[in-house]
This record gives structure tokens, sequence and C-alpha cells, in this order.
């Protein structure tokens, strides 16, 4: 609910809409630059092994083993606990450096909006 009631109630104009793309350069703020993020499954791979479109994500590869490893030694699921604990943790960590983009933009966007304002206040003194 609070990015809801900042969305469209309280600071319409510096929350950014979820599921886009960022605005800003992504390098802003990194002098040396930044790693860029790799899928190391790819589309072939994917296919192959079924997977749902919600799954293709950078973690894909990981799912993959764990996937394939459930196949190997069904019905002892459990012995691909690791795999499976690799998998969720690369979910996890995919999830919080979404977090973390998504508040690095609303940032840079509230930002934005204090330079601007800021600029038209020495304009009209």
């Amino acid at each position: 609910m609070g990015n809801y009631v900042s969305l469209y109630l309280t600071n319409p104009k510096g929350t950014p809409l979820p599921l886009t793309e960022p605005s800003f350069d992504p390098n802003l703020g990194f002098p040396h630059g930044r790693k860029e993020r790799v899928m190391i499954a790819t589309e072939e791979e994917m296919e192959a092994a079924k997977l749902p479109l919600e799954a293709r994500d950078y973690c894909a590869h990981k799912l993959i083993q764990y996937r394939a490893c459930r196949s190997d030694v069904w019905p002892w699921a459990y012995k691909c606990a690791h795999e499976k604990h690799e998998y969720l943790n690369c979910e996890y960590d995919d999830y919080i450096l979404r977090l973390k983009e998504y508040e690095r933009e609303k940032r840079l966007l509230q930002r934005k909006l204090r330079l601007e304002k800021k600029q038209a206040q020495e304009l009209q003194a």
C-alpha cells in the first residue's frame, strides 16, 4: 500500500512507475562504471527445459540445474536441497537488486525534481 499511496496521492511526480525501464543513465554516480548482468542460460536452453516465461530471468540456469537434479533422483527429491537452495538464493538476490534499482530510480527522480524547483526559484529571484 505504501507504493500506491506515494504513487497516486502524496508524491505522484517523484515516484517511478513500477515495471518500467530506468529513465536515468545506469552509470550515473558510478565513476568506474558498473558490472553488466549477463544471462547465463541461453534462449535455446530455456526452451529445451520448457521453462515458463515468468521463470526466464537471471536465475534460469539455477532453475534448470534444480529441475535436472529432481528428474535424475526422483522420487528422492530431497537430495536436490543444495540446488534448490542455490536457486532460491539467486532469486532472493535478484529481488533485492531490483528493489535497490527501484529505490535508486526513485531517489534520482526526487533529486531531479528538487533541482528543477531550485532552478525555478533562482530564476524568479
